[in-house]
């Protein structure tokens, strides 16, 4: 099996985007032999959350809010500028103000475009660390969940696994027998072989 994770970002405020975002579906890469006699593979079909591993898996937890504690300073920095923006559109455009001359509204509103191309530039530069960032910090565990993945299966007699949002979003999963589900056995067992740890520390 294999679970491949993106990092996108939440519109321009949010650095933490990929702690919210599920992980792409599983998908295998053990390389079985052919059955024996052309007989098909026979097994267990199953069906997984990913999302669930971000809250139930500890040290997966515990990495992201290393990852938001490490980015906390550049949320609130981009935070900031977008309260400003706001504070100037809204003065802006409040028609009721009529003490407010012409050129001091035109000042505001160039300064309020100033502060979003900053925002922007801001916004670009933070996304680009905090990617590969993400990356250096979650791709060892996404590794580990992978190779844990498939010795859970090949124990278990699982030939396939479904994961859960995508199976339903696509409308492919039209009844499931309640112990096919194996997202909380699953989390279960790999925090007993993999106890939380300490996220990698931060690089000079």
């Amino acid at each position: 099996m294999r679970i491949s994770y993106a990092f996108p970002m939440i519109a321009l405020l949010s650095l933490v985007a990929f702690a919210q975002t599920p992980p792409q579906p599983p998908h295998s890469t053990a390389q079985n032999p052919p059955a024996a006699g052309g007989a098909g593979a026979q097994g267990k079909i199953a069906i997984i959350n990913v999302a669930a591993f971000r809250v139930g898996i500890g040290e997966f937890k515990t990495t992201l809010e290393a990852l938001n504690k490490e980015f906390e300073t550049q949320n609130n920095e981009l935070a900031s500028l977008q309260k400003q923006i706001n504070d100037l559109k809204n003065k802006v455009q409040n028609p009721g103000d009529q003490t407010v001359q012409p050129s001091v509204r035109n000042g505001w509103v160039e300064q309020g475009a100033e502060l979003e191309k900053t925002l922007k530039r801001k916004s670009e530069d933070y996304q680009s660390l905090f990617q590969k960032r993400g990356k250096e910090m979650v791709g060892p565990i996404m590794d580990r969940i992978n190779k844990f993945l498939d010795q859970y299966c090949q124990q278990r007699n699982i030939v396939m696994v479904l994961e859960r949002q995508v199976a339903e979003s696509s409308e492919l999963l039209v009844w499931l027998r309640q112990d096919a589900e194996i997202t909380e056995d699953f989390i279960n067992e790999y925090n007993k072989a993999h106890p939380s740890a300490t996220p990698m520390a931060p690089k000079k």
